[in-house]
């Protein structure tokens, strides 16, 4: 039976495209690095900020990377004004929290989770929320998974996730998950695919 339902949040609770780009954009040049493309951002829109930074500064000296890192926790590199959110996203998740406790895995940091909770009132809604400080091995790995399948006090089985990377659905294999891909081009694995938010209440139903 089907206890909980778990959220990735970029691509799914928000399009945080123009967002990420905007950040990335501003804390390398806060640090002293040419300004990305746009495209050079979105090519790694999915990892954690950490490989992000990575890949866009060519840097492997951690405490550097560290150094930007920690640019990114100061709200004023941020710009929230550029989410865009689902339609009925509040509307949605209190009618699936009515039956179903719901959380979030995400490759975000704290910071970028808190962002999201102070543009749009749901917070009150997730019983568990874990993010990029609370593990060591990011997805596709199960590990984030399996963090909060142990905070919901609940079996693999118990859960579903919903997530729009490839990524997120290897992960959710990976734990022995149930899975929503909200994506154009599906996952093969993924136990339903839906192209717009609000058909997650009618695939859970599916699969649950």
């Amino acid at each position: 039976m089907i206890k909980a339902i778990i959220f990735d949040i970029d691509g799914v609770l928000v399009d945080s495209k123009n967002a990420n780009v905007a950040l990335f954009q501003t804390i390398l040049s806060k640090a002293g690095y040419p300004t990305p493309s746009r495209s050079a951002v979105l090519r790694h829109f999915h990892q954690p900020l950490w490989q992000a930074l990575e890949k866009l500064t060519g840097s492997t000296d951690q405490d550097e990377i560290r150094r930007i890192w920690e640019l990114a926790k100061d709200p004023a590199m941020r710009n929230p004004d550029l989410f865009e959110f689902p339609d009925r996203l509040e509307d949605t998740l209190e009618q699936i929290h009515k039956r179903y406790k719901l959380a979030i895995v995400t490759s975000r940091i704290q910071a970028g989770v808190d962002e999201i909770f102070n543009a749009r009132q749901i917070k009150h809604l997730f019983d568990v929320v874990v993010t990029f400080e609370d593990y060591e091995n990011p997805k596709p790995h199960p590990e984030p998974l399996l963090v909060a399948l142990k905070r919901l006090n609940i079996q693999t089985e118990e859960a579903i996730y919903v997530g729009d990377s490839h990524s997120d659905i290897d992960a959710a294999t990976a734990a022995g998950m149930k899975s929503i891909h909200l994506a154009i081009e599906k996952h093969d694995d993924a136990s339903a695919g839906i192209a717009h938010f609000d058909e997650i209440v009618g695939a859970i139903e599916q699969i649950a």
